[in-house]
């Protein structure tokens, strides 16, 4: 029931990831908007800007609720994660904390002043808020990039895999991971059953020399760019819709005026993201992720491809790698055994079992002498096999990912057009009609949420069998509480996920199109 687990796991990512969007999407839309109404005078702008501040407000909260639900939830249903959380991912972890508690009260601070400022101040208060959502985006992203290329573990996955990429230097003990790994295949235990005995940590000890390695990771740049811009876009092309839905149902020009507002900012993300940041993406996943890219790429054999080797290589010759290439990098191990690996480090059998007895944990020698016996071309050609079970879905979700984006793309090159140009507009008029801004905005919509969705699948399917590539699976790092694993909690979690999210789009819907009483808070008296 692991899949299982995984998949409630990825519910949680999933529709926290919604609300980060618009957390992040929103408060351009909002500054734009009060930008507007500093320079216009017009009331709409103003008021526009009211009722999405307090979609953001609901946002924010649904955001708080959610993202506790999805740390916990790792935590407590993947409980071997503590490893990285307590050295890779502390430092992160630790400013975002500081980020999200500037982020609460500067929030708090933007919506009780709204109205009863001036315009530009509330601006500057907003701006600041976002500075440190990004911030709290920036330093997620970095922890999640880690799980896909553990940049400060050196050779140790190609030590392994000899097709995978050095993962910058060596910050990390290797001897106490490579004890704690042979450990945990030795008694076939998840890794929370050893941590939790209290002599371990005491063992053990520190195993990360640089607390910082997680934001120095090259990996962790283009990811951050690319994660963050798909969040701007999916979060404006909300807003951008809502605008367009409102103008076709009644045909007011205060709704045309918003359009007007988003679309450029629509444009411009639009430029960036698919293009120049996607590009970087593809090219830090060519480069650290192998078995990801001959999945997207749905290579099973090597092929070649001038577009894609273009793309992807920088060489139109070079061929397409694929998992016949990988395996032939297995092969390369000939006889050699994991216990040679664990030698060269000065780790023998006896050393492990010692201290397995040091800090209680019940394994048998003969066990150990496994572990050791076990051959590294078996483990190679094993993992490989194992993403080869998913190639199909990584490279479906891949390329409708990418027509998508091209279709978001076009759409918005298009809404731009279309209400700078007379004449393109009145094109477009002649096949759509007054449906037209609806449908390009819906179009956006799609070419923004579809791929944001399908890119996050990707990216997280696409390293498996790894939770951290190329280090540690699912199954070493998943609870020991059998009940976690059962169908009617995995079910009772999905209801609970799905019923918080749900109400909560709701409550946002109703916030944005009925004048409720909570936007009485946001009123204020006259601006000043």
């Amino acid at each position: 029931m692991i899949e299982g687990l995984l998949a409630l796991s990825a519910l949680g990512v999933y529709f926290h990831a919604i609300f980060v969007s618009i957390t992040l999407g929103f408060p351009l839309v909002i500054m734009a908007l009060l930008w507007k109404h500093n320079r216009t005078g017009v009331e709409d702008y103003f008021r526009d800007a009211k009722i999405a501040t307090s979609v953001l407000a609901v946002n924010f909260a649904l955001g708080a609720i959610t993202g506790t639900l999805v740390e916990f939830g790792l935590v407590q249903a993947w409980p071997g994660t503590i490893v990285a959380i307590a050295t890779f991912a502390f430092t992160p972890l630790a400013f975002e904390l500081v980020a999200f508690a500037c982020e609460i009260a500067l929030l708090v601070l933007f919506i009780v002043t709204l109205g009863k400022i001036k315009p530009m101040k509330s601006f500057l208060i907003l701006a600041f808020y976002w500075i440190f959502a990004v911030l709290s985006g920036v330093l997620i992203t970095a922890v999640n990039s880690w799980l896909i290329v553990p940049w400060g573990t050196g050779i140790v996955a190609k030590t392994l895999y000899p097709f995978m990429p050095d993962f910058g230097p060596l910050y990390t003990d290797v001897e106490k991971l490579l004890a704690l790994k042979v450990l945990i295949l030795a008694t076939g235990l998840p890794m929370q059953a050893i941590l939790q005995i209290p002599e371990v940590s005491a063992k053990f000890g520190v195993l990360l020399y640089d607390p910082y390695v997680t934001l120095l990771s090259p990996y962790a740049l283009s990811s951050i760019l690319h994660n963050l811009f798909a969040a701007f876009l999916v979060g404006t092309s909300i807003a951008l819709l809502g605008y367009a839905i409102r103008h076709y149902q009644t045909g007011e020009e205060r709704y045309l005026r918003g359009i007007k507002v988003v679309a450029p900012i629509v444009f411009v993300l639009f430029l960036a993201q698919p293009t120049i940041l996607g590009h970087l993406m593809g090219v830090s996943v060519v480069e650290y992720n192998p078995t990801k890219f001959a999945m997207m790429e749905n290579a099973l054999e090597s092929y070649h491809n001038p577009i894609i080797a273009l793309v992807a290589y920088g060489d139109p010759y070079r061929k397409i790698m694929g998992f016949d290439y990988l395996r032939s990098s297995c092969e390369l191990h000939g006889d050699a055994k994991l216990g040679e690996i664990a030698k060269s480090v000065g780790l023998t059998e006896n050393e492990v079992l010692l201290m397995a007895k040091e800090v209680g944990v019940s394994v048998e020698p003969r066990r150990i002498s496994a572990v050791y016996d076990t051959k590294l071309k078996e483990i190679c050609l094993t993992d490989l096999e194992k993403a080869i079970s998913r190639i199909k879905a990584v490279h479906l979700s891949y390329y409708t990912k990418i027509f998508f984006g091209i279709l978001g793309f076009l759409a918005s090159v298009s809404l731009f057009a279309f209400l700078k140009s007379s004449t393109f507009s009145k094109l477009l008029g002649r096949f759509f009609g007054n449906k037209t801004l609806l449908l390009l905005s819906i179009a956006i919509f799609l070419g923004s949420a579809v791929p944001s969705a399908l890119g996050w699948f990707v990216r997280e399917v696409g390293r498996k069998p790894w939770t951290v590539y190329g280090l540690l699976y699912p199954e070493e790092l998943v609870t020991v509480v059998e009940y976690a694993l059962t169908p009617h909690f995995l079910a009772f979690m999905s209801f609970v996920v799905l019923a918080i999210a749900l109400a909560g789009i709701y409550a946002m819907y109703v916030v944005a199109t009925k004048e409720l009483k909570f936007l009485e808070l946001l009123r204020g008296e006259k601006n000043e």
